[in-house]
């Protein structure tokens, strides 16, 4: 399956990926959700979320964003890098 070239497409597709791996591993998979800064929006909620997946007592990602859902995912995507079931992004090397 190819990932679409609009990352914003495929938003919580790590975490739902994550989450199914889990439970058909049997792995214990915990969340540390917090709001980073000061600011906050209109609503009053916070504008920036940092995310930690936790996988049997192991942090394997941190993620960042504007909203805890994007966090999250991000953090679901370093997790499954981690644990070998997605490759991470090339990388480019200047000569």
């Amino acid at each position: 399956m190819s990932s679409p070239s609009n990352p914003s497409i495929t938003r919580a597709g790590h975490v739902r990926r994550l989450e199914n791996l889990s439970q058909s591993s049997k792995w214990e998979l915990e969340w540390k959700e917090e709001p980073v800064g000061e600011s906050v929006s209109a609503d009053g909620k916070p504008m920036d979320w940092e995310a930690t997946v936790i996988v049997d007592g192991v942090p394997l990602g941190t993620g960042s964003g504007p909203k805890l859902k994007v966090a999250k995912d991000r953090a679901a995507r370093e997790a499954l890098i981690a644990l070998r079931i997605i490759k991470p992004p090339p990388t480019c090397v200047r000569a």
